[in-house]
């Protein structure tokens, strides 16, 4: 199964702040294996923005396997369908590409916490029919612990 991770994955890896978000999301590390993984130049750009030198070298390299896929004029264009459906506010064009990540890299996941503009049934039902008019796969958008 192809899947692309959003930041809040990463991040989330490392947040001893929010205990059972970690807790769940080394427990989803652990079935990494069974899944092909992707990144989009996105969340590499996000990365880059941390501050704290030592936690970026970690996320860089708990992300040094995963496959980058870029930002292309085609994922441009289908973000910017979500943002005209108002599906993804303006302010978080950064989430509508990620959506259209996987959806012009034809990734089947897209896992996120991200539950107010990612992992959400509403948000979900309405990217894939966006999807379907513009002739893009349908993609689910899931949490790690709905992967457990």
């Amino acid at each position: 199964m192809r899947v692309l991770f959003d930041t809040s994955i990463i991040s989330a890896y490392y947040d001893e702040r929010q205990q059972e978000r970690m807790t769940a999301t080394r427990e989803f590390w652990n079935s990494l294996p069974k899944y092909e993984i992707s990144i989009s130049g996105i969340t590499r750009e996000e990365l880059e923005q941390i501050n704290d030198g030592g936690l970026k070298e970690r996320c860089f390299k708990l992300v040094q396997p995963f496959r980058i896929l870029p930002i292309t004029d085609e994922t441009k264009s289908l973000a910017q369908l979500y943002v005209q459906a108002e599906i993804v506010p303006p302010e978080y064009v950064n989430d509508a590409l990620l959506i259209a990540t996987a959806a012009v890299g034809n990734l089947e996941l897209l896992v996120s916490w991200n539950f107010k503009h990612m992992v959400n049934l509403k948000v979900v039902s309405k990217v894939n029919a966006i999807n379907a008019l513009s002739n893009y796969p349908s993609i689910d958008i899931v949490s790690p612990k709905e992967l457990l």
